[in-house]
């Protein structure tokens, strides 16, 4: 039943072997070539048609199709590039993956040729991708890690799959069709953290990036509830994202979503486990958030409270402390607000402490 590309071989290796094969004013492919790829075409064609059997029609796929690859690297590699030869290899692999284009195994290693034709409309599209990207102020280490399929491309020569091509297809169909003006998220950057988690791009790079990225949202949230709060929050977009038995970016490593959701658990747990849960009445300061930190500043200064670091203090400041119609401070709020200059608010405070000096006076006499 297997149909021979033997001879086919053959006779690349005699083009190999032929003074001037590396000829580019040949621009003719070899007629012998052309005539056993006709034949070949017809026969494995006839061969396909005719196994009922899936696992052996399977077999037979995709051993003939890594054959062919293997010989048209063999006149890529020797013609240095895509020569009129190594074209009636692609033109006769394309015609043998339509015949059961279902079927493809995602480990077929893509045909040199193949990749280096990619290669001008990948960088194409890139450089009309990133754009738009910096356009919308996505973020630009996001932007860079968004590039890293492309590069797999355009960059140096490495093994691929076609597993990698299909992927690579579908993520460049969900950037094409990209809404950026409607996107529903909070940001143009969460809107393509959420296509590449849905794609499912599993490379350490965007893992990192994302941690970091729930590292800083649940930063900005002081308390315990509160922090715990922004961590199911994520978990939650996370999942949402997540689409059931998409095949991965890299098929060696685990999901980034299932990677994401047990490190924000984890997360969950030693939150709840270990962090003290915040105060729940605060001191409500008829002050703005300037004079709040510049009066207790001056506290600090006199060491009314000991020895204490400034960022330690700014957050113990912002966990005790709230304003008319603010309840919640950051802490990197409140340590800004130490080296305020608004004289109107030292012109409060003095005034405060002139009428506390006048009180204190009484009970002196």
């Amino acid at each position: 039943m297997n149909t021979d590309t033997e001879y086919l071989k053959s006779i690349a290796e005699e083009i190999v072997a032929s003074p001037g094969h590396n000829d580019s004013a040949n621009k003719k492919a070899n007629h012998h070539l052309v005539v056993e790829a006709g034949r070949l075409e017809k026969a494995i064609t006839h061969n396909l048609n005719s196994i009922e059997n899936f696992t052996q029609r399977d077999t037979f796929h995709f051993n003939t199709l890594s054959r062919l690859v293997n010989i048209c690297d063999i006149l890529y590699d020797n013609a240095g590039g895509v020569s009129a030869d190594v074209m009636v290899l692609l033109d006769l692999m394309s015609a043998v993956r339509q015949v059961v284009p279902s079927e493809i195994r995602p480990n077929l290693k893509l045909p040199k040729a193949f990749v280096e034709i990619q290669k001008t409309s990948v960088e194409e599209k890139w450089a009309h991708h990133r754009t738009l990207m910096a356009q919308y102020k996505v973020d630009e280490k996001l932007i860079e890690i968004a590039a890293i399929p492309f590069h797999r491309f355009t960059g140096p020569p490495q093994k691929l799959c076609w597993g990698d091509f299909t992927w690579f297809k579908g993520y460049l169909a969900k950037l094409d069709i990209m809404d950026w003006d409607n996107a529903d998220c909070a940001s143009k950057t969460e809107a393509l953290i959420s296509l590449l988690i849905g794609r499912d791009f599993n490379d350490d790079r965007f893992y990192i990036y994302c941690k970091k990225y729930v590292q800083k949202r649940t930063a900005a949230v002081s308390g315990k509830r509160n922090r715990l709060l922004e961590f199911a929050e994520c978990e939650k977009l996370v999942l949402q994202d997540t689409q059931i038995a998409m095949v991965p970016f890299d098929l060696r490593a685990n999901t980034v979503s299932t990677r994401l959701i047990k490190w924000i658990r984890e997360e969950i747990d030693f939150v709840e486990t270990y962090e003290r849960e915040q105060l729940v009445s605060k001191f409500e300061f008829k002050w703005n958030v300037e004079t709040i930190a510049f009066f207790f500043k001056l506290l600090h200064e006199r060491k009314v409270f000991g020895k204490i670091p400034l960022e330690t203090f700014a957050g113990q400041i912002a966990a005790n402390c709230s304003s008319i119609g603010r309840e919640e401070f950051q802490a990197t709020t409140i340590h800004s607000r130490f080296y305020m200059k608004d004289v109107e608010v030292v012109k409060a405070l003095d005034k405060l402490m002139l009428e506390i000096r006048n009180d204190l006076a009484v009970y002196l006499h």
